[in-house]
């Protein structure tokens, strides 16, 4: 019995008494270090606790260990790390560059070209791009060989044709020219068997930044070779303009030449149906319109069948030609007299006899003349040798 009671107060439950005695003791202690351990706890939470966001990846770096991991990235959500090790966030969505980049022609002149460079990030080589370039990869990566492609293609080039060219076509060349020097990763030209850093080192490795598009902005010319080319397009399109005109003209004349062949067949095949009867009937409907219209207007009466004179038809219906007038004949004229003598000192005055009066040749068509014109005629005076009054004593002497 006496050797049992050492070994039962050594039990389990000698034990418990006694850290609860000592947790008695020590309580205000232990609230203290669990207090310390929270803070702490919640002071390493944000370099424990990471969180990788949506369209991005996470590089992972081991301070106690090889450094930065190129085998593997974290992908998106939240993970765990030691608070000593570090975690670097790389954007692995479409991104855009725009940069000016001077340029040099074929001709030397220098010209500035604005270009905007659309490419993303090789989510899994994400390692080897922070481990090669760092966050500022677009600056070091992109802009260089963007910069590099374009100066070989303007270098070929003057600013003439440059300037002409379309876009398309060299946008086209400048991103075919980036899949030739920098294809994208194939299993015959970078097996799994080997990491990235020993595909990068037997060169297959894959492309670290993946270009999707080269657009050009704009393109800055000198001023005097841009004056030049807006001048010699400026003469293009007016020389377009004068094709265009002769072109124009050559219809034109076409269509009045098909015009006149139209009037003169429309001309031959009317000519031979105007009868008198449809002149007539022509006549009759004009005078209704006359009669109808509310305007003021003079009318001339006096045509074939009491209708206005608008035709001048003859009996056979056909237009007559207008008039011409008559001549006159001088033969028949009475010669100028000579300058009477002057009477005799006591003779009496001698009276004026009047001219007589000469019938003139009525004119052609004086037949057709209206019936309501008159004509008026003055009859002569009779001529006489007697004095018209008494004759006048002579004078006495």
């Amino acid at each position: 019995m006496t050797m049992a009671e050492p070994g039962a107060k050594n039990g389990p439950h000698s034990l418990r008494q006694r850290l609860k005695r000592w947790a008695d003791a020590n309580s205000l202690s232990l609230y203290a270090a669990g207090l310390l351990l929270l803070l702490a706890a919640l002071a390493l939470a944000p370099a424990v606790v990471v969180a990788v966001p949506a369209g991005s990846v996470g590089v992972l770096w081991h301070r106690f260990g090889n450094g930065t991991v190129t085998d593997h990235v974290l992908e998106e959500g939240t993970h765990v790390i030691a608070p000593w090790d570090q975690i670097y966030i790389y954007d692995s969505r479409l991104q855009t560059l725009t940069r000016t980049y001077p340029a040099v022609a074929a001709n030397g002149l220098t010209m500035e070209v604005e270009m905007s460079v659309r490419f993303r990030i090789n989510p899994h080589a994400a390692g080897l791009v922070h481990k090669l370039a760092g966050p500022d990869y677009a600056d070091t990566l992109v802009r260089p060989k963007i910069a590099s492609l374009l100066y070989e293609f303007v270098s070929q080039h003057s600013p003439e044709e440059f300037y002409s060219l379309n876009r398309a076509e060299i946008q086209a060349y400048l991103l075919k020219r980036d899949r030739e020097e920098f294809p994208l990763p194939t299993r015959e030209t970078a097996p799994d068997t080997l990491t990235l850093e020993e595909q990068m080192a037997s060169g297959h490795g894959p492309a670290l930044v993946r270009v999707e598009d080269i657009l050009i902005s704009s393109v800055t010319l000198p001023d005097s070779v841009r004056a030049a080319i807006e001048r010699k397009a400026e003469q293009q399109q007016i020389m377009q303009e004068y094709d265009f005109r002769l072109a124009r003209e050559a219809k034109e004349r076409d269509r009045k030449r098909i015009e006149a062949e139209g009037i003169r067949d429309f001309q031959a095949t009317v000519a031979n149906t105007i009868t008198p009867e449809y002149l007539r009937l022509r006549g009759i409907e004009a005078t209704s319109a006359f009669a109808t219209s509310p305007n003021a207007k003079t009318i001339i009466i006096g045509g074939r069948d009491g209708l206005p004179v608008i035709l001048n038809t003859g009996d056979d219906g056909h237009p007559q030609e207008a008039p011409k007038p008559a001549a006159e004949d001088h033969s028949r004229a009475p010669a100028p007299r000579a300058e009477a003598a002057k009477p005799a000192l006591g003779a009496a005055p001698a009276t004026k006899r009047p001219e007589p009066t000469v019938a003139r040749e009525a004119a052609p068509g004086a037949a057709n003349a209206p019936a309501n014109v008159s004509t008026v005629s003055a009859e002569a005076p009779p001529l006489s040798n007697e004095p018209t009054g008494p004759a006048a004593d002579p004078p006495q002497r």
